[in-house]
Protein backbone atom coordinates (compact mmCIF):
# COMPACT_ATOMS: atom_id res chain seq x y z
CA UNK A 1 0.00 0.00 0.00
CA UNK A 2 2.81 2.25 0.76
CA UNK A 3 4.55 1.58 -2.41
CA UNK A 4 0.85 2.60 -4.27
CA UNK A 5 0.95 5.65 -2.57
CA UNK A 6 3.97 6.83 -3.39
CA UNK A 7 4.00 5.58 -7.00
CA UNK A 8 0.75 7.80 -7.21
CA UNK A 9 2.70 10.75 -5.61
CA UNK A 10 5.14 10.77 -7.73
CA UNK A 11 3.34 10.70 -11.02
CA UNK A 12 0.92 13.49 -9.19
CA UNK A 13 4.29 15.62 -9.07
CA UNK A 14 5.46 14.92 -12.52
CA UNK A 15 1.96 16.24 -13.76
CA UNK A 16 2.08 19.44 -12.43
CA UNK A 17 5.69 19.69 -13.04
CA UNK A 18 4.85 18.99 -16.89
CA UNK A 19 2.12 21.66 -16.53
CA UNK A 20 4.08 24.37 -14.92
CA UNK A 21 6.67 23.41 -17.95
CA UNK A 22 3.73 23.95 -20.67
CA UNK A 23 2.73 27.40 -19.24
CA UNK A 24 5.52 28.56 -19.53
CA UNK A 25 7.35 30.11 -22.21
CA UNK A 26 10.11 32.76 -23.13
CA UNK A 27 8.49 35.36 -25.58
CA UNK A 28 10.21 38.35 -23.96
CA UNK A 29 11.31 39.86 -27.58
CA UNK A 30 8.50 42.57 -28.24
CA UNK A 31 8.50 42.48 -32.73
CA UNK A 32 5.33 44.38 -33.40
CA UNK A 33 3.09 47.14 -31.43
CA UNK A 34 0.00 48.19 -32.50
CA UNK A 35 -2.79 50.52 -30.92
CA UNK A 36 -6.20 51.40 -31.04
CA UNK A 37 -9.97 51.04 -30.03
CA UNK A 38 -10.60 47.13 -30.62
CA UNK A 39 -13.46 46.71 -28.78
CA UNK A 40 -15.60 49.95 -29.24
CA UNK A 41 -15.49 51.13 -25.94
CA UNK A 42 -13.26 54.51 -26.36
CA UNK A 43 -10.36 52.83 -25.00
CA UNK A 44 -7.20 52.74 -26.54
CA UNK A 45 -6.32 48.59 -26.54
CA UNK A 46 -3.07 47.27 -27.29
CA UNK A 47 -1.38 44.59 -29.79
CA UNK A 48 1.91 42.84 -29.72
CA UNK A 49 4.11 40.24 -31.71
CA UNK A 50 6.19 38.70 -29.51
CA UNK A 51 9.37 36.25 -30.09
CA UNK A 52 10.50 33.12 -28.42
CA UNK A 53 14.63 33.76 -29.06
CA UNK A 54 14.78 30.78 -26.31
CA UNK A 55 12.97 28.14 -28.26
CA UNK A 56 15.29 27.15 -31.78
CA UNK A 57 12.12 27.70 -34.33
CA UNK A 58 11.65 31.07 -33.29
CA UNK A 59 7.74 30.78 -32.87
CA UNK A 60 5.76 33.98 -32.88
CA UNK A 61 3.13 34.96 -30.01
CA UNK A 62 0.07 37.64 -30.74
CA UNK A 63 -1.45 39.06 -27.56
CA UNK A 64 -4.29 41.60 -27.21
CA UNK A 65 -5.04 43.91 -24.32
CA UNK A 66 -8.29 46.09 -23.46
CA UNK A 67 -7.36 48.84 -21.51
CA UNK A 68 -10.03 48.70 -18.64
CA UNK A 69 -11.50 51.92 -17.01
CA UNK A 70 -9.59 51.56 -14.10
CA UNK A 71 -6.56 52.39 -16.15
CA UNK A 72 -5.17 48.80 -16.15
CA UNK A 73 -4.58 46.25 -19.19
CA UNK A 74 -6.12 43.13 -19.07
CA UNK A 75 -5.17 40.53 -21.60
CA UNK A 76 -8.11 39.14 -24.08
CA UNK A 77 -5.93 36.82 -26.59
CA UNK A 78 -2.76 35.10 -26.17
CA UNK A 79 -2.21 32.43 -29.42
CA UNK A 80 0.98 31.02 -30.69
CA UNK A 81 -1.41 29.51 -33.56
CA UNK A 82 -1.78 32.56 -35.89
CA UNK A 83 1.60 32.60 -37.05
CA UNK A 84 4.03 30.41 -38.49
CA UNK A 85 7.93 30.28 -36.32
CA UNK A 86 10.34 31.68 -38.26
CA UNK A 87 12.70 28.61 -38.20
CA UNK A 88 9.55 25.58 -38.27
CA UNK A 89 12.08 22.82 -39.33
CA UNK A 90 14.89 23.89 -37.91
CA UNK A 91 15.21 26.07 -41.15
CA UNK A 92 14.82 29.35 -42.12
CA UNK A 93 10.83 29.14 -43.18
CA UNK A 94 11.51 32.45 -45.52
CA UNK A 95 8.34 34.27 -44.29
CA UNK A 96 8.22 37.72 -42.84
CA UNK A 97 7.27 38.72 -39.30
CA UNK A 98 3.67 39.62 -40.17
CA UNK A 99 2.92 43.15 -39.53
CA UNK A 100 -0.67 44.21 -37.58
CA UNK A 101 -2.99 47.22 -37.74
CA UNK A 102 -5.77 48.27 -35.88
CA UNK A 103 -8.57 50.34 -38.79
CA UNK A 104 -11.79 51.23 -38.04
CA UNK A 105 -11.74 49.08 -35.39
CA UNK A 106 -10.67 45.78 -36.85
CA UNK A 107 -7.55 43.92 -36.49
CA UNK A 108 -5.67 43.29 -39.52
CA UNK A 109 -2.72 40.62 -39.46
CA UNK A 110 -0.20 41.51 -43.37
CA UNK A 111 1.67 38.16 -43.81
CA UNK A 112 4.15 37.37 -46.50
CA UNK A 113 4.03 33.54 -46.89
CA UNK A 114 6.39 32.50 -49.28
CA UNK A 115 5.27 33.88 -52.73
CA UNK A 116 1.75 35.56 -51.11
CA UNK A 117 0.89 38.32 -49.70
CA UNK A 118 -2.58 38.00 -46.85
CA UNK A 119 -4.12 40.05 -44.98
CA UNK A 120 -6.85 38.47 -42.59
CA UNK A 121 -8.93 40.94 -40.87
CA UNK A 122 -10.93 40.37 -37.40
CA UNK A 123 -13.60 41.65 -35.72
CA UNK A 124 -14.52 41.77 -31.92
CA UNK A 125 -17.88 40.45 -32.05
CA UNK A 126 -19.92 38.25 -29.13
CA UNK A 127 -16.79 38.28 -26.76
CA UNK A 128 -14.45 37.00 -29.66
CA UNK A 129 -12.78 37.94 -32.26
CA UNK A 130 -13.54 36.42 -35.65
CA UNK A 131 -11.93 36.53 -39.51
CA UNK A 132 -14.27 38.15 -41.63
CA UNK A 133 -12.08 38.86 -44.66
CA UNK A 134 -8.75 37.58 -46.43
CA UNK A 135 -7.34 39.09 -48.99
CA UNK A 136 -4.27 37.62 -51.02
CA UNK A 137 -2.05 38.66 -53.77
CA UNK A 138 0.30 36.82 -55.09
CA UNK A 139 2.92 36.61 -58.35
CA UNK A 140 3.57 34.02 -60.69
CA UNK A 141 7.22 34.73 -60.96
CA UNK A 142 6.72 35.85 -64.72
CA UNK A 143 3.86 37.98 -65.86
CA UNK A 144 0.41 37.41 -63.82
CA UNK A 145 -0.58 38.45 -60.45
CA UNK A 146 -3.75 37.10 -58.77
CA UNK A 147 -5.81 38.80 -56.65
CA UNK A 148 -8.12 37.21 -54.18
CA UNK A 149 -10.45 38.42 -52.13
CA UNK A 150 -12.61 36.37 -49.31
CA UNK A 151 -15.73 37.83 -47.67
CA UNK A 152 -16.54 35.45 -44.52
CA UNK A 153 -19.54 37.32 -43.82
CA UNK A 154 -21.53 37.03 -47.18
CA UNK A 155 -19.60 33.97 -48.20
CA UNK A 156 -18.15 35.76 -51.68
CA UNK A 157 -14.97 34.78 -53.16
CA UNK A 158 -13.22 36.48 -56.09
CA UNK A 159 -10.01 35.63 -57.98
CA UNK A 160 -8.75 38.40 -60.55
CA UNK A 161 -5.79 37.56 -62.35
CA UNK A 162 -3.85 40.52 -64.51
CA UNK A 163 -1.21 41.05 -66.35
CA UNK A 164 2.02 43.32 -64.85
CA UNK A 165 1.80 46.94 -65.39
CA UNK A 166 -2.04 46.50 -66.89
CA UNK A 167 -5.50 46.60 -64.93
CA UNK A 168 -6.63 44.40 -68.02
CA UNK A 169 -8.22 41.47 -66.38
CA UNK A 170 -6.91 38.14 -67.87
CA UNK A 171 -8.81 35.78 -66.08
CA UNK A 172 -12.00 36.18 -63.34
CA UNK A 173 -13.89 33.29 -61.56
CA UNK A 174 -16.22 34.20 -58.57
CA UNK A 175 -17.93 31.34 -56.09
CA UNK A 176 -20.18 31.55 -52.23
CA UNK A 177 -18.58 29.11 -49.81
CA UNK A 178 -20.18 29.64 -46.50
CA UNK A 179 -18.10 29.13 -43.29
CA UNK A 180 -19.86 28.75 -40.40
CA UNK A 181 -19.01 29.62 -37.35
CA UNK A 182 -16.43 32.13 -38.58
CA UNK A 183 -12.49 31.33 -37.85
CA UNK A 184 -11.61 32.86 -34.11
CA UNK A 185 -8.14 34.45 -33.96
CA UNK A 186 -7.16 32.30 -30.58
CA UNK A 187 -7.24 28.97 -32.97
CA UNK A 188 -7.16 30.31 -36.71
CA UNK A 189 -3.64 29.27 -38.60
CA UNK A 190 -2.89 31.84 -40.76
CA UNK A 191 0.08 30.34 -42.30
CA UNK A 192 -1.72 26.63 -43.47
CA UNK A 193 -5.34 28.06 -43.85
CA UNK A 194 -7.17 25.89 -46.44
CA UNK A 195 -9.75 29.01 -46.74
CA UNK A 196 -7.06 31.25 -48.07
Amino acid sequence: MKKIFSLLFILFQITIYAQAQELKDDFNIIIRTEEGDLNNDGLVDKVFIKMDTIDNTQPLKLEIYFLQKNGKYKLNVATKKLMEAQYPNGKYGGNQIPDVMIEDGNLILYSEIGKNHFSHLFKFKNGYFELQKISNVVWDGQNLTTETDFNLLSGQRTEITKALASEKIVKKTSKKIVVKPLPKIDNFRSFDSKLN
